[in-house]
C-alpha cells in the first residue's frame, strides 16, 4: 500500500497531540533538501510546548525550538524531501521509506517508552541539587533543605566542575600507582575556599581516603574565617594558614598541589613549590598573566615588533596572546620537568576570560620526548625574545 505525504503528516499530528512523540530522524535527502539530516524531539520550556528542530547543513547542527502550529507547517515542507523517515513514539518505531510511486510504511511495536519533556535535564554533578551537603549549606551555597539558590548556582556549577577535574586527576593517579589511600595536598592562594572544603568533602566523605590539606593565603582574617568553618564542620585534617607560597616548608613529598587565580608569578612559584615539594600533580588556573606582556614591550628584539605586529598594535590582542603564550610555556615547562600536562577549560564563578586550567600529572618521558621538548621549549623562547621568570625558576628542575 502506497502514502501520500498528508498520511505521514498526520502521524506525526497525532503522536504529538497524544503525547505519544518521542523523537523523528529525516535522513537520506533528495536533491530539494537543504538539509544533510533532520532530527525532531519534543521539549517543554517552563509551561510551553515546543518541537525541536535539529538540522544538519555542511556537517554543523542547528538547533530551534517551534511552537506546534509552525512545527506542523515545517513538516508538511520537508516530508518529500527526505527519502527515509523514522518516528518513534512511546510504542512504535515507524519506519517511513518514498520512492517514485510515493512513501511506505512499516510499522514495528516496542516495549513502552517514557516522554521526556525537561528542555533542561539535571546535570549528572558529583554533588546534586536539593540534596542537603553541609559545607554548602554552611558557605550560604544551598538552603538548609539542600536547594541552590539562583545568585550561588555558578559556584555551584564551578565547583562541581572542579571536582570533575580532582576525580580525573585522582583516577590517573591511582591509575600510575603514584598514591594510595591516603593524600597531602595544598591549595595555594586559597582565598575564600569554596572549592578547599569541597576537595576535602569529596576525597574524605565520598572517596573515603586519608587526606591533610593546607590552604595557603596572605589574608589573615580570611584564613581565621576558613579555621572556624572547618571546626564547626568537623573537617579535622584540613587547615587553614597565614604564609607565602615561597616560604612554606610544612609538608614534604606532596601528592597534590592546586592554584586558583594566583596572580601574575604567583602561578610560577606556586608551580616551583610544587616542584621542590615533589608534587605528583599539579593543578593551576592562572591569572593577570602580565610578565611577557610587560617584558614584550620593551624587549627590541622579540619577534612580536614584526611577524606579529597585528597584535601590538591592539592593547588588548597583545594582553590575550601574552596570556595565552605564558600559560603555553607553563605547560611546556612542566612536561620539560617530566610532567604529562594537559590544558583545559575552566569555568570561572566570577565570568572572567581567565578560566584555563593546566593539568600536570608526574610521568616518566623518554630521552628522546625529552630531547625533542627541549628544542622546541627553545625555538619558543627564541620567538618570544624575552626571558621570563619561569625560566630562571624551573631550569634547574628541568630533566636531562
Amino acid at each position: 500500500m502506497k502514502y501520500l505525504k498528508n498520511d505521514i503528516l498526520n502521524i506525526f499530528k497525532d503522536s504529538i497531540n497524544d503525547n505519544n512523540f518521542i523523537k523523528g530522524i529525516f535522513s537520506n535527502p533528495t536533491k530539494e533538501s537543504s538539509y544533510k539530516k533532520i532530527n525532531l524531539k519534543p521539549v517543554q520550556i517552563k509551561e510551553d510546548f515546543f518541537i525541536q528542530f535539529e538540522s544538519f547543513v555542511n556537517n554543523k547542527a542547528f538547533h530551534k525550538n517551534e511552537p506546534l502550529a509552525d512545527s506542523f507547517n515545517i513538516l508538511d515542507e520537508i516530508i518529500d524531501t527526505f527519502k527515509q523517515i523514522l518516528i518513534v513514539t512511546s510504542n512504535q518505531e515507524i519506519q517511513v521509506l518514498q520512492n517514485k510511486k510515493g512513501f511506505s510504511i512499516k510499522r514495528k511495536n516496542t516495549e513502552s517508552k517514557t516522554l521526556e519533556l525537561s528542555h533542561n535535564k539535571q546535570k549528572n554533578y558529583i554533588l546534586q541539587d536539593n540534596t542537603p551537603i553541609p559545607f554548602l549549606i554552611r558557605l550560604g551555597v544551598m538552603s538548609e533543605a539542600g536547594k541552590v539558590s539562583k545568585e550561588k548556582f555558578n559556584k555551584f556549577r564551578q565547583i562541581n566542575r572542579y571536582l570533575e577535574f580532582i576525580e580525573d586527576t585522582l583516577k590517573e593517579l591511582q591509575e600510575k600507582k603514584l598514591i594510595g589511600n591516603s593524600m597531602k595536598i595544598i591549595d595555594f592562594g586559597c582565598g575564600k575556599s569554596y572549592l578547599t572544603f569541597a576537595l576535602y568533602h569529596y576525597l574524605k566523605n565520598i572517596k573515603n581516603l586519608n587526606i591533610d590539606i593546607i590552604g595557603l593565603d596572605l589574608k589573615e582574617d580570611v584564613i581565621n574565617h576558613c579555621n572556624i568553618i572547618a571546626k564547626d564542620l568537623n573537617f579535622n585534617n584540613l587547615q587553614f594558614l597565614k604564609g607565602d607560597i615561597k616560604d612554606f616548608d610544612i609538608f614534604k613529598d606532596v601528592d597534590l598541589i592546586f592554584s586558583l587565580h594566583a596572580c601574575n608569578n604567583a602561578t610560577d612559584y606556586s608551580i616551583l613549590k610544587g616542584l621542590e615539594l615533589g608534587a605528583k600533580a599539579i593543578l593551576a588556573v592562572p591569572c593577570c598573566q602580565s610578565e611577557i606582556n610587560q617584558k614584550i614591550d620593551k624587549s627590541p628584539t622579540t619577534e612580536l615588533k614584526g611577524v606579529l605586529s597585528p597584535f601590538g598594535n591592539h592593547g588588548i590582542l597583545q594582553e590575550r596572546f601574552s596570556s595565552l603564550a605564558t600559560d603555553a610555556l607553563r605547560a611546556l615547562s612542566l612536561e620539560l620537568c617530566g610532567y604529562n600536562t594537559k590544558v583545559m577549560e575552566f569555568i570561572d564563578m566570577e565570568h572572567t576570560p581567565k578560566n584555563i586550567l593546566i593539568k600536570a600529572i608526574l610521568g616518566s618521558p623518554s630521552e628522546e620526548k625529552l630531547e625533542e621538548k627541549r628544542k622546541e621549549y627553545d625555538r619558543y623562547l627564541q620567538f618570544l625574545g624575552v626571558n621570563p621568570l619561569l625560566d630562571s625558576l624551573l631550569k634547574n628542575y628541568f630533566k636531562k
